[in-house]
Parts: structure tokens; sequence; C-alpha cells
């Protein structure tokens, strides 16, 4: 009876001197956010931007309007872009980029230039678009409809690549690839296309980009050659995005980008191949 009652007047103790103490969260000055991409293909150059914001504070975003924006490829052509809506800056005709020509972004703001530069990678076309049925075995992939790539990679340099996969005009998937995956990179280069089943029989297993598929289905995927240093920026933010609040996250730290000035984001310049794909079984 005494350890009771000692137990329970220490609990009123302790909680007769809890306090709240509020912590004061500094909040840093509103820096330029810039998001573009612009590729080998003609279309319209789009460049947009916002301002950050403080973390306890993003119900909405802080779109710009009031800036200067242009597009100069190294050693020609300059193409100014004009605001639309909601921070887009749009250029009026269509362009498209060089292979192994550099573009420079320009963004006046604020009396400050914030400015980007990067070069047009090459890569090769996808090859082959195509679907193949895995019955049901024992191996790594369940049985199903899957759809995968093949292509071959730049002998002349590294590669680093950005897949987009939609289904039926939805994005289904955006997947990360460079020649470090080797033999199971996403362009599925070193495989027979003609004999699936016999090449996964040897041990040898292609690498979907997509799953769950069925007939009448339309598959389209983009390829993007990108930087290398895009890439990285890509998986710095993923890993970012996937913080769980475990001891083995990553720092919390904005991904190195391109941008001058301390601004956030990035300028890309990707080499675009498309593959349309319908599934007829």
């Amino acid at each position: 009876m005494k350890n009771k009652l000692l137990i329970f007047l220490t609990a009123i103790a302790f909680s007769a001197c809890e306090k709240i103490v509020e912590i004061e969260i500094p909040s840093e000055a509103p820096r330029l956010v810039i998001e573009s991409q612009i590729y080998n293909v003609k279309d319209l150059w789009k460049v947009k931007l916002s301002s950050s914001q403080p973390y306890f504070d993003q119900d909405s975003a802080a779109f710009i309007s009031t800036a200067s924006v242009y597009i100069s490829e190294i050693g020609g052509d300059t193409v100014f872009l004009n605001h639309s809506d909601t921070g887009l800056y749009v250029s009026m005709d269509s362009h498209q980029c060089v292979v192994g020509r550099s573009y420079q972004l320009n963004v006046l703001y604020q009396g400050e230039t914030y400015q980007a530069i990067e070069q047009l990678q090459n890569a090769n076309p996808i090859d082959t678009l195509m679907f193949f049925f895995l019955p049901p075995n024992d191996r790594s992939f369940p049985s199903g409809n899957y759809v995968f790539i093949q292509g071959q990679p730049d002998s002349t340099r590294k590669n680093f690549y950005v897949f987009k996969a939609y289904k039926n005009d939805t994005l289904s998937s955006t997947t990360l690839d460079d020649d470090a995956f080797g033999s199971v990179t996403l362009l599925n280069s070193k495989f027979n296309v003609d004999d699936i089943l016999g090449e996964i029989a040897n041990d040898k297993q292609p690498r979907p980009i997509t799953f769950d598929v069925k007939n009448g289905d339309i598959i389209v995927v983009e390829q993007f050659a990108v930087s290398e240093l895009y890439y990285s920026f890509l998986s710095d933010l993923i890993a970012q995005q996937n913080r769980s609040g475990t001891p083995f996250d990553p720092p919390p730290a904005n991904p190195n980008n391109n941008l001058s000035r301390g601004a956030l984001g990035y300028f890309s310049v990707a080499h675009k191949e498309t593959e349309r794909l319908e599934i007829i079984e």
C-alpha cells in the first residue's frame, strides 16, 4: 500500500512540474523557385516561377507574374517568354533544341538576374515498345502482362535517363535509370525481344517499365536523356520527398541545381523520345 501511495504522489509531483515550451522556428526569406524543361522536339518553351514559402504556411502557391524571362541558345537566337497565368511564362512560337548546343535561361526579377546553362545531350530512339504475358511460375515476377522497352544507350558518354509511362493518358510511373544498372537497365539492350520467355528460362530477366495492362490499353512511354546534374537533382528530390521520420532519413536539404543566386528548382534541357503501344491480345 505504501509503495502504491509513493508512486501516486510521485506522478502528481511530475505532472505539477510540467511546462509547455514553445520553440520558435526561424523562417528564411522567400526564394525564387524556377521550373523549366525544354526539348529537342518542337514545342512551346515554358518557365514556371513561384516564391518559396515557410514550412508551416503552404496553403497557396505564391506565383510570380512580374519577371522578365528569356532563353538564349549560346551563340544563337534569343526567345522571349510572356506571362500567361499562375506564374507560367510561355514563348509565342514553338522551338526545339539542337544536340550539343547549350541554352541559357535568364530571369530578371526584383533587380536580380537569375541564370542557368545546360547542354542538350544526345540519345538514341526507342527501338521497341512491346508487352508479353508471363504465365504463372516460380520466378521473381508475378504472372501478368508486362510492358517493356528496348533501346541502345549512347556508347560515347555516360547516360542518364528519366522514363515516364502513361496508361490511357494517365501517368502511371516515373523512373530514373542510368548506365549503372548494367544488364537490368530499363533499356533491356542485351535482351532477345523475340524470345522473352526463353530469355527468362535462361535466368535473364527483362526489366519492365509498367505492369497490369489489359486488352485495349494505350501505353505511351517518354524517354528523357538528361544531364548528370539534373539526374542527381531528381534523385535527391525523391529522397527528400520520401522522408519517413526515421534515423535513416537523409538530412533535410535543398537538392543541388544549376540556378544562380540561390534560386530553387531546375532548368533542364532534355532529349525526348516517345513511343506508343496499343495492347492487343
